[in-house]
């Protein structure tokens, strides 16, 4: 099952297509922070709405799959989502996920990049707006902020995934 759209982060207002514009929440290219050839990473999805529902438990998300994909069990998963008691969790495979504190402004993919090395982990709670910063199976850099994580209802992020660095 794919569930990953491009579009609306409002957790009481989403458009029935999933297609709003949000310019003021999409990571834009770092201004001075480039890779090693002076480009921007380019975004390769998002940012987009993933919903993960919950009443099997939980979900894998490929993270590299465009849209990602999202279902009970995938080989390649890059994060699992869960809920057995209480909050849903985020696990990745490995310290792989960087958890962003506050609710500041949306990171950039050196920033994420930078995160996941200083302080990276494989499992959190998630709660509404709670950030982090995922490196993918593939190589990409992902931006993840918890739109709602709800205990008996889907969990939905909005995602960004960069490119892979050249």
């Amino acid at each position: 099952m794919i569930i990953g759209t491009q579009g609306s982060d409002s957790a009481n207002d989403e458009p029935p297509n999933g297609s709003a514009d949000h310019r003021d929440s999409a990571p834009s290219p770092p201004s001075g922070k480039e890779d090693d050839k002076g480009k921007a990473p380019k975004i390769q999805f998002g940012p987009g709405s993933v919903s993960i529902k919950l009443d099997t438990g939980g979900g894998d998300v490929d993270l590299d799959s465009t849209p990602p994909l999202v279902a009970g069990t995938i080989k390649g998963d890059d994060i699992v989502i869960g809920a057995t008691t209480g909050a849903p969790t985020i696990s990745t495979d490995g310290d792989v996920m960087a958890p962003i504190s506050g609710s500041g402004s949306v990171l950039s993919e050196a920033e994420c990049t930078e995160r996941i090395e200083q302080n990276g982990t494989y499992t959190a709670e998630l709660s509404r707006g709670a950030r982090f910063c995922v490196q993918t199976g593939e190589g990409r850099t992902a931006y993840l902020r918890t739109v709602a994580a709800p205990t008996n209802g889907p969990v939905r992020l909005e995602v960004t995934v960069w490119e892979k660095p050249s």
